[in-house]
């Protein structure tokens, strides 16, 4: 107990010595009280913090989910680039499940990007050059050295787009064995069964450019639209115009039937070839067009392609898409993490919550 102290020459009585020393009892009680309550507070706010993070985490973690939708639900296996926290950062190859179980670095360092699984493979641009990582062994081997600015796959067909005038290159998977198709400015690739789809830059606009796999009869596809980001399905090549203030339209295969989709805006390309893929940003499944819609937050909304009636279907500032079967996978712009979104189910989970930079699911 703390005393009263008290100077040689100050004299109390004995009323005004005990009035004094029990004003700072109360003093000391008061303090007491403040420093307990402090203390209980900070407790049942970490308490809640606690119950918070896990309901969370549990509501949005496979781990914690045993209804229907996660019965129904298919895995698949995500292959995503990481990159560490140094001066020098390296992009570090990892796997995981789409159920968010089984993490698995495959390669430290490997610094790949545009990764694509095929087959026994993983492909990915490294140094400007188009390598492969052999999924068993994890042996690199360079498949084409040149310049590489990015490129796409149909089966064991590699087209490439290389150098500073941004030429095409066919190049063969199995063999290695290459020839310049002697197209220039391409910015993007799409490959079916019979033809390639380019969007190539002439300056002033971007074209839709349809040729065949040897390079042979071009034909330019569009008039005054200035073309950005494409996609494709069986019958139809999907694009946003930038001459219409974004907005989505559509060509036949054969040449045909262009227009507008509707009054509906999506995202466009900033110009940088080794970023411009549309397939990160549309998709179609049966006779839907999904899309980020630039008028809503970057929300994912669908169009019917038939009735041209909309719906809003995830409700997130949607970056990067990836679609399989009935499931879109996405990132959330400016945050970690990669989610999934059943589109019959509706089932939305998170598959990882790491700092992820790009991502491809295993078909």
């Amino acid at each position: 107990m703390q005393k009263l102290s008290l100077s040689d020459e100050e004299k109390l009585s004995r009323k005004e010595y005990l009035k004094k020393k029990k004003k700072q009892s109360i003093g000391i009680k008061k303090s007491s009280g403040k420093k307990y309550i402090a203390i209980l507070f900070a407790v049942i706010l970490m308490l809640y913090v606690f119950i918070q993070f896990y309901i969370y985490y549990r509501d949005n973690n496979y781990k914690y989910l045993t209804d229907k939708q996660v019965d129904k639900q298919a895995v698949y296996n995500m292959y995503y680039v990481s990159i560490g926290y140094t001066y020098d950062p390296k992009a570090s190859l990892n796997t995981i499940k789409s159920s968010g179980l089984e993490e698995t670095l495959v390669s430290k360092d490997l610094g790949f990007s545009h990764i694509n699984p095929n087959g026994d493979y993983i492909y990915g641009i490294k140094d400007k050059s188009i390598s492969k990582l052999n999924k068993l062994t994890n042996e690199v081997t360079v498949i084409y050295e040149n310049d590489v600015n990015k490129y796409a796959m149909y089966n064991n067909e590699i087209y490439a787009v290389v150098g500073t005038n941004n030429k095409l290159v066919y190049i063969d998977a199995i063999t290695n064995e290459s020839k310049d198709l002697a197209v220039e400015n391409v910015s993007e690739i799409l490959v079916d069964e019979k033809n390639l789809f380019l969007c190539i830059d002439e300056a002033a606009k971007k074209s839709l450019v349809k040729i065949n796999k040897d390079g042979t009869d071009k034909k330019v596809l569009t008039g005054n639209e200035n073309i950005s980001y494409i996609i494709q399905n069986d019958t139809a090549v999907f694009f946003v115009n930038k001459s219409d203030s974004n907005k989505i339209y559509s060509i036949q295969k054969d040449g045909t039937g262009i227009g507008k989709l509707a009054d509906i805006q999506s995202v466009t390309d900033t110009g940088t070839i080794q970023d411009i893929d549309g397939s990160k940003n549309m998709f179609t499944v049966n006779n839907n067009l999904y899309y980020i819609n630039v008028e809503d937050k970057r929300n994912l909304w669908k169009i019917n392609l038939a009735d041209k009636t909309t719906e809003k279907i995830i409700s997130m500032s949607v970056d990067i898409l990836e679609k399989v079967d009935n499931t879109v996978f996405y990132k959330v712009k400016d945050e970690k993490g990669v989610y999934l979104f059943n589109l019959d189910t509706k089932f939305n989970s998170q598959v990882s919550s790491r700092l992820i930079t790009e991502f491809v699911v295993n078909k």
